[in-house]
C-alpha cells in the first residue's frame, strides 16, 4: 500500500491528512492538522496489514497509554488515539504534538561526534524523560538516536524530545522489579521472518541509526536465524512468522505443559476488527513481551534484552550509555550486522572509549553503563546523569564556576562576609592596640605578650565559627541560585537558615581546628621521638633532633592539611542536610572519599589565594617602608654633617655619640641612651607599624577571599554528592519547602502540581507505588 494514499483524507472528522513526515516497521507519520483548532499535529498510523495482527495494534495502544502517563518537558505530548475507517480500510492512529528540528541520529549523522558541553546537557534531558517513565512503571526498550528529538529552546540551545514508546513495557499488572519496574522473563529472542531485511527501518545493515518510528525486526533469511533453545531457559519459546504476502497469522496458544513451546499461528486469519479491539479491551493477548522478545535496535540493545531476559530501568540505561558512546566517539561500540552485534552486546566489553579532550573519569562512568551485569551499572537515570556531571569538570571547571557565580552574586557575598567579620575585626584591633602599647612601653612586656596571647586564642575559635558561619550560608546561596536561578536570592532566608544551626556551626568549626590541630601535634611529637630515638642510637642527640624537627614538621603539616581536606565538607552538609556536629563530619569523610584529588586541588587553591594575596599585601608594604627608611635616613646623614660642622668643639662627646637625660631635681643619676639603643627602639616602633598597617589593609582581603572561596567549598559539594550518582533535586526541593510565606499564585501552581501527582505534598516527586 502506498503510504501517500492516506493524503488528502480526514481521519474521525477531526485529522486533516496533509503530508508524510517519516515512516517505520509498523506504520507512517503525517503532518495533519486539527480541524477545531488548526493547530498542525502528528499523528502516526498503523499500516492496514498490520490492524490484522492484534500483538501489533495493542502494542500501539501501549505506546499510547505509556506516552499518555507521561507529563513530562523531555517527553513528546501525545494527544488522542483511536480507530478510524479510511478507503485503505481500518486504522489505529496516535496523535501528538507536532515538533520542529530534527532528530539526534540526523546530527550525529553529519557531526560524527558532539563537544561535551552539549553532550551532557543533551544526555542530562534524555535521562531526565527516561527517570519519569521509570517513575510511571514504563520502561522503553527502544532508546536511540531516532527517537531523540532535538527542538530549537529559541534560547540558543535545544528541548530534547523522547519519541516512540511504540515498544515500551508499562507495569500494568505485573509484579514489581528493580526499581518499581518488571518484567516476566521471556524465553528466546522473538524473530519476525519476511521476505525483506528491515532492521528498526533501516535500509542498510551498516546503517549507524534509522528512520524508524516502531523497531520491528523483520529477517530476510529464516535458516540464519533459526529460533534455538537456550539451556538455562524454562519459559516457552516464541515465534511470529510473516507471509510474503503480507497477510499475518492468528494466534493459537499450546498450553500442553509449562515447558512446552508456544506458537504463535493459526490456519485462518482473524481479520473481524470487533473481535480484535475485543480482544486487546480485555487483555487476552497476553504478555506482549513473549511477542517480542527482542524488539528494538540491535545497535542500542543492552546484553539481556538480546538475550530476551527478563527485563528492568537498568536496560534503558545502557541503551543511554550506547548513546553517549556514540554522541562522544562518533560510532557505537558494535557495528556489523545485527547478529554480530547483538553477540558482541551479550558477551564482549566494550572497546575502550579513547577520545581527546574527554576527562578518564568521565569514560570511566560511560563504561561503567555498558556493564554486561546490570548491577554494575548506574541504577537509575538520574543517577547516571549525576555521576555524567560530576565526573565531566575537575578543580579547574569548579574555578570557572565559581567566578560566573561570584561575579553574579557579589555583592551579597560581601555583605554577608563583611558582617560575620565583624566580631574577627574587633579582636584583631584589640590584639594591633596591644601590640602598640608594648611598643611604646605604656604597658609591661609580660602582660601584653599574656593579653596578646589570650586574644589570639580567642581570635582563632571565633575566625574558626566565622568561617564556617560563611561556608554554610554561602553554600545556601550557592545551591539557592542554581536550583531556582530566577527567584530573588534574599540574604534574610540565608541568616535565618544560619541562626538557627549556629551552635552546630560553632561546634563543627571547633572540633575541626581541634582535630586538624591535635592530629597534627599529635604525629609530631610521635614522630619527632622516634628520629630522635633513633638519631641518638645510630649517629648522635644532635642529629636525631634535626632529624626530628623536619620530620616532625612535615608530617605534622602533612596530617594537618590532609584532616582539614576531609572535613572540609562538614559544614555544608550541616547546612544542607541538617546533620548534626559529628554526623556532618562522617558525611563529610564520605563526599570526599568520592573525588580525593579534586579535594585536594580545591583546598590548595582555596589556600593559595589568601596566601598570595597576603604575601603581595606584605610585600607592597615593606617596599614602601623601605623606601620611606631610605628617604628618612638620607634627610637625617644631612642634618648630621651640617651640625658637624658647627660644633667642632665637642669631639669627644661625638665620638662617644651619647647624651645624658636628668629624670630627677637632685642627686639624679644619670641615664645614658646610646644611638643603638634608640636605634633599636625606633625598629622595634618601625615593625609594629608595618605589621598593624599590614593586618588592617588584609581585612578586606581576607573578607573577599573567603566569600570566594566558600563557593569552592559548595560546588565540591555538589560535585560530591553527584560523584555519588545522588541527584541535586533532593536539595532543590528544600528550597520549594522553605519558600514560606508563599504567594497566593505559588500556592495554586503548588496546589495543582500536588492534585496532578507531579509533586506529593512533602515536595518530592512522586513516583509508583
Amino acid at each position: 500500500m502506498a503510504t501517500s494514499a492516506f493524503i488528502g483524507q480526514t481521519l474521525d472528522d477531526k485529522y486533516l491528512i496533509e503530508r508524510e513526515l517519516g515512516r517505520g516497521g509498523m506504520g507512517t507519520v503525517y503532518l495533519a492538522t486539527h480541524l477545531g483548532t488548526e493547530r498542525p499535529v502528528a499523528v502516526k498510523i498503523v499500516a492496514p496489514q498490520f490492524m490484522k495482527r492484534p500483538e501489533f495494534v495493542e502494542r500501539f495502544r501501549r505506546e499510547a497509554r505509556a506516552a499518555g502517563r507521561l507529563r513530562h518537558p523531555n517527553v513528546v505530548d501525545v494527544t488522542d488515539f483511536g480507530f478510524a475507517e479510511t478507503s485503505e480500510g481500518r486504522v489505529a492512529y496516535l496523535v501528538m504534538e507536532y515538533l520542529d528540528g530534527c532528530t539526534l541520529g540526523e546530527i550525529l549523522e553529519e557531526e560524527k561526534n558532539l563537544p561535551i558541553s552539549w553532550t551532557l546537557d543533551i544526555l542530562e534531558q534524555i535521562c531526565s524523560a527516561v527517570e519519569a517513565a521509570h517513575n510511571e512503571g514504563i520502561i522503553h526498550r527502544d532508546l536511540k538516536p531516532d527517537n531523540i528529538w532535538l527542538e530549537p529552546n529559541m534560547r540558543g540551545g535545544y528541548t530534547v524530545k523522547v519519541l516512540d514508546f511504540g515498544i515500551a513495557k508499562l507495569e500494568a499488572d505485573h509484579g514489581q522489579d528493580h526499581n518499581g519496574v518488571s518484567e516476566p522473563r521471556t524465553s528466546v529472542p522473538t524473530q519476525l521472518l519476511g521476505p525483506k531485511l528491515t532492521v528498526s527501518g533501516m535500509a542498510e545493515e551498516r546503517t549507524h541509526h534509522d528512520d524508524g518510528v516502531a523497531a520491528t525486526m523483520m529477517l530476510e533469511n529464516p535458516a540464519a536465524n533459526i529460533t534455538r533453545p537456550i539451556a538455562d531457559i524454562t519459559e516457552n519459546e516464541t515465534m511470529i512468522q510473516v507471509q510474503p504476502d503480507g497477510d499475518s497469522h492468528g494466534i493459537q496458544k499450546s498450553v500442553a505443559g509449562e515447558d512446552e513451546g508456544t506458537r504463535l499461528f493459526s490456519e485462518q486469519p482473524d481479520t473481524d476488527s470487533a473481535s480484535l479491539l475485543k480482544a486487546t479491551a480485555r487483555g487476552d493477548l497476553g504478555d506482549l513481551t513473549r511477542v517480542g522478545a527482542v524488539l528494538g535496535t540491535p545497535l542500542y540493545m543492552s546484553p539481556e534484552q538480546c538475550r530476551g531476559d527478563r527485563l528492568d530501568s537498568r536496560s534503558d540505561i545502557y541503551s543511554i550509555g550506547v548513546i553517549a558512546y556514540q554522541m562522544i566517539s562518533g560510532s557505537p561500540p558494535f557495528t556489523g550486522d545485527f547478529t554480530s552485534v547483538m553477540e558482541s552486546h551479550r558477551e564482549n566489553p566494550a572497546p575502550p572509549l579513547v577520545t581527546k579532550g574527554v576527562r578518564k573519569k568521565l569514560r570511566k562512568v560511560i563504561a561503567s553503563s555498558l556493564e554486561k551485569d546490570p548491577a554494575d551499572r548506574p541504577q537509575s537515570c538520574v543517577a547516571f546523569a549525576s555521576l555524567l556531571r560530576s565526573r565531566s569538570e575537575g578543580v579547574f571547571g569548579i574555578l570557572r564556576r565559581s567566578g560566573m557565580i561570584y561575579t553574579a552574586h557579589m555583592p551579597k557575598f560581601l555583605k554577608l562576609s563583611a558582617l560575620f567579620h565583624a566580631p574577627v575585626i574587633l579582636l584583631l584591633f584589640v590584639i594591633i592596640i596591644l601590640s602598640l602599647l608594648s611598643a611604646g612601653g605604656y604597658v609591661d612586656r609580660g602582660v601584653s605578650s599574656f593579653g596578646i596571647g589570650l586574644t589570639g586564642v580567642l581570635y582563632t575559635a571565633v575566625t574558626a565559627l566565622c568561617v564556617s558561619l560563611i561556608t554554610g550560608t554561602i553554600t545556601w546561596i550557592v545551591i539557592h541560585s542554581l536550583a531556582v536561578p530566577l527567584r530573588p536570592i534574599r540574604l534574610r532566608d540565608s541568616l535565618r537558615e544560619a541562626r538557627s544551626k549556629l551552635k552546630t556551626f560553632a561546634g563543627a568549626g571547633l572540633i575541626n581546628i581541634i582535630l586538624s590541630i591535635g592530629g597534627a601535634a599529635l604525629v609530631g611529637v610521635v614522630i619527632f621521638v622516634l628520629a630522635m630515638t633513633i638519631g641518638w642510637l645510630l649517629i648522635s642527640v644532635e642529629a636525631g633532633a634535626v632529624a626530628g624537627i623536619v620530620l616532625a614538621g612535615t608530617l605534622g603539616s602533612l596530617t594537618f592539611f590532609g584532616i582539614s581536606i576531609f572535613l572540609m565538607l562538614s559544614v555544608p552538609s550541616v547546612m544542607m542536610e541538617n546533620l548534626g556536629v559529628f554526623g556532618g563530619i562522617r558525611r563529610s569523610l564520605e563526599l570526599v572519599r568520592r573525588s580525593i584529588l579534586t579535594s585536594i586541588g580545591v583546598y590548595a587553591i582555596m589556600l593559595l589565594i589568601p596566601l598570595i594575596l597576603a604575601f603581595v599585601m606584605s610585600l607592597f608594604i615593606n617596599l614602601i617602608a623601605r623606601e620611606v627608611d631610605r628617604s628618612v635616613q638620607r634627610t637625617s646623614v644631612a642634618a648630621q654633617t651640617q651640625e658637624e660642622a658647627k660644633a667642632t668643639d665637642n669631639d669627644a662627646e661625638k665620638d662617644e655619640r651619647s647624651f645624658s637625660i636628668n629624670l630627677s631635681t637632685r642627686d639624679a643619676v644619670p641615664v645614658k641612651i646610646t644611638d643603638t639603643e634608640t636605634e633599636k627602639a625606633d625598629n622595634t616602633a618601625k615593625n609594629v607599624i608595618i605589621e598593624t598597617i599590614t593586618q588592617i589593609l588584609v581585612i578586606p582581603l581576607q573578607i573577599l577571599s573567603t566569600s570566594f572561596t566558600a563557593i569552592f567549598v559548595a560546588l565540591l559539594y555538589l560535585k560530591t554528592r553527584q560523584a555519588g550518582g545522588e541527584p541535586l533535586q533532593d536539595l532543590f526541593f528544600k528550597f520549594e519547602e522553605s519558600d514560606k510565606p508563599r504567594k497566593k499564585w505559588q500556592e495554586r501552581v503548588r496546589q495543582g502540581l500536588i492534585r496532578s501527582g507531579r509533586i506529593s505534598g512533602s515536595g518530592i516527586r512522586s513516583g509508583p507505588g
